[in-house]
């Protein structure tokens, strides 16, 4: 699937967190590697967004396998500003954007966003609620770097902003993502060293029985 880029994005100050997220262990394996793992099933053409320079360095050691971009130094760090960092180094019509904390990700489900990708400026999984997940969509790069720019020069900084400002975009219900992915799991987060405690216990209990 050549025609995708898959960045992650593990900038972001982790406050919640309370240290590196990316470098937190999931199943004795940082959360980046499984992040790779999944971007590299997708395609060959990986990029890891960070906020600064000690966040590049501290994943160097770890990621061998992935392009690390930073974004740049004067701008705040939220989610819109790694995404507009990740269409910048694309090297692909399309960019997958991913989450650091998603490593229960299913490799099919997001093949079928990307298979529905053409012709449109971003294909975005949204739940029954209105609630959309922007951090597990694929976007038309150029499209989505120029409006998400225009937004940010309004003052706005929310992914959503940027969305309402693309054309052609297609919501997927996750109804129908769930034919691809049962329980949803791609879309968990892990936002707390707890949350990654308690996984860890639901994966033990399952692989028992």
């Amino acid at each position: 699937m050549e025609e995708v880029t898959v960045a992650i994005l593990a900038g972001g100050n982790s406050k919640r967190f309370g240290s590196e997220k990316a470098l937190a262990k999931f199943q004795g394996m940082p959360l980046v590697s499984h992040m790779v793992n999944i971007a590299r099933r997708l395609s060959s053409e990986v990029i890891i967004v960070v906020s600064d320079e000690n966040q590049e360095a501290a994943l160097h050691g770890i990621v061998k396998s992935a392009k690390i971009v930073v974004d740049p130094p004067e701008n705040q760090k939220c989610a819109l500003v790694g995404a507009l960092t990740a269409f910048e180094f694309t090297s692909t019509t399309y960019t997958l954007l991913l989450p650091i904390d998603s490593p229960l990700s299913s490799v099919e489900l997001l093949s079928v966003i990307i298979g529905m990708s053409p012709g449109h400026g971003a294909v975005v999984p949204s739940w029954p609620s209105g609630y959309i997940e922007p951090l597990h969509s694929v976007y038309l790069a150029e499209h989505a770097y120029y409006h998400g720019f225009k937004v940010m020069e309004k003052g706005l900084r929310r992914m959503s902003d940027m969305l309402d400002a693309l054309q052609n975009v297609l919501f997927v219900s996750t109804e129908t993502l769930k034919q691809f992915d049962q329980d949803l799991s791609t879309f968990v987060n892990f936002n707390t060293p707890k949350d990654l405690m308690i996984a860890e216990r639901e994966m033990s209990k399952r692989k028992k029985h």
